[in-house]
């Protein structure tokens, strides 16, 4: 089943006060335009109105209008302003503010936007949208409301282009903003980096934390059957190749109970992704389950519902913005430097995406070896390496010098041919793109950023800055 369109408010501001020097019928054609660009969109958005704000008082009706079906649970995605003409922007304000926390794309909108020789006081108010859009621009900015400005022509495809990728991007933002993050016990003790208080999280982002006693975990491991722990050993078996023999000492089968215990918590609490911590009685050291379930973890992410470990909820929210781009979200470490080559190693205790692997490559699957010879049982975890090319690192922190106290910091770079299988996990070499390796660590470190972010192939730096506009937080370029 396809995922539904997010949903779209188009809005024309009116102005009356020079209505006179335009043509007869303006104000009719500047509400077809509106609907006309709706449907233009309603290929990758749901146009679920299209309405005008004309006065302040209209606005505010209009917005109450739109707030009820919000609070009906109907939510909206985003809200595209169409400035064709100066508007006072209390008319509009007085809409977007029944619609808190609703991300906002202003298209100062032309037609033709051709000036000639009969260019008038019709022309002026016909052709305005670079006087209204910074009435509306300045306010929004003043009130700390997160907006993206596009400018340029309807009948221009790179402008219509534009527009699509700044309501993508809103879109994501808004559905960040909804998320709920799962945490799972709570971090390793003393790892103060990996957390934040969840008021804050909730205060700067939206993001609902949500606490999952591990005790509840256990249960949903009792409860899983033998029948669909058999029809995933068979998926497996079917997709994956296997080193190590990770059936050995029951490694596999645990793993797996383990994986779907974890998808029902998942579907119970309907969470987005989240944060575990394996290192308890309850999980690792317990009798029961007796495993690091990282496979677990990884299919989680690989589903689109991404996790990490040792309780760490800021690296989620990082990851989460990766999935929710299209990209992969591999949990990691940088574990150490080639300084001749000016690689790092990219690899972790277990965790994986199938979206780092190289197309055309088939996961591999053995025994984690960072527990076994440890834990009294280990479980099993993916090797699996990328493809060469464009890459990004994103991490997310709390910072006391940063927009609403919190930044995404992204390191651009490429993943190079080298890989290290010997990890036993999924591995590559990223190389950052700007800098001597010293520097270019160096830098990512100083931002702040904690010692886990979100790997992917593909240059996503410039999708995740816009992104952390719409949320209205920083984000740093390594």
């Amino acid at each position: 089943m396809s995922a539904p369109r997010p949903r779209l408010v188009v809005v024309h501001p009116w102005w009356d006060l020079w209505a006179h020097t335009a043509p007869t019928g303006f104000r009719a054609a500047r509400m077809d335009l509106a609907r006309g660009v709706a449907a233009s969109l309603a290929d990758a958005f749901d146009p679920v109105a299209v309405v005008e704000a004309g006065s302040v008082e209209d606005g505010a009706r209009v917005g109450a209008d739109l707030r009820a079906t919000v609070d009906a649970g109907q939510p909206i995605d985003v809200v595209l302003v169409l400035q064709t003409m100066a508007v006072p922007v209390g008319y509009t304000l007085a809409l977007l503010d029944a619609l808190p926390g609703v991300p906002v794309v202003v298209w100062a909108l032309h037609e033709t936007g051709l000036v000639d020789g009969a260019f008038d006081h019709g022309s002026i108010t016909t052709q305005g949208a670079t006087v209204g859009a910074p009435m509306l621009g300045n306010m929004l900015a003043r009130t700390r409301r997160p907006f993206e400005l596009v400018l340029g022509r309807v009948t221009d495809a790179t402008t219509v282009a534009r527009v699509r990728t700044a309501l993508r991007h809103a879109t994501v933002a808004s559905g960040i903003r909804r998320a709920r993050l799962g945490r799972i016990g709570r971090p390793i003790p003393g790892y103060l980096h990996v957390d934040a208080p969840d008021a804050d999280l909730r205060a700067a982002i939206g993001v609902e934390a949500v606490s999952v006693e591990p005790d509840e975990v256990v249960e949903a491991w009792r409860e899983v059957d033998a029948e669909r722990v058999a029809r995933l050993d068979a998926e497996v078996r079917a997709s994956w190749s296997f080193e190590d023999d990770p059936t050995e000492g029951e490694s596999l089968t645990r793993s797996l109970r383990m994986a779907l215990a974890l998808e029902d918590i998942v579907t119970r609490h309907r969470l987005d992704g989240g944060a575990f911590n394996c290192h308890v009685p309850q999980f690792r050291f317990g009798d029961e389950i007796g495993i690091a379930p990282c496979w677990g973890l990884g299919r989680l992410t690989s589903m689109g519902m991404p996790f990490t470990c040792t309780g760490d909820i800021l690296t989620s929210v990082a990851m989460l913005l990766n999935k929710r781009l299209g990209a992969a979200a591999l949990y990691h470490e940088i574990e150490a430097i080639d300084y001749a080559t000016g690689e790092v190693v990219i690899a972790n205790s277990g965790e994986h995406d199938l979206a780092w692997l190289a197309p055309g490559s088939t996961p591999r699957l053995r025994r984690n070896g960072w527990f076994c010879g440890t834990d009294a049982r280990c479980g099993v975890c993916a090797v699996l390496e990328p493809p060469a090319g464009p890459a990004t690192l994103v991490g997310f922190t709390p910072h006391p010098a940063a927009l609403a106290g919190f930044r995404f910091v992204v390191a651009r770079g490429e993943l190079t041919e080298r890989h290290f299988s010997a990890t036993g996990t999924a591995n590559g070499a990223f190389r950052f793109r700007d800098g001597p390796v010293e520097e270019a660590w160096a830098r990512w470190a100083g931002t702040g950023v904690n010692h886990h972010s979100a790997a992917t192939p593909g240059d996503i730096a410039d999708e995740v800055v816009a992104v952390a506009r719409q949320l209205g937080v920083e984000a740093v370029l390594v």
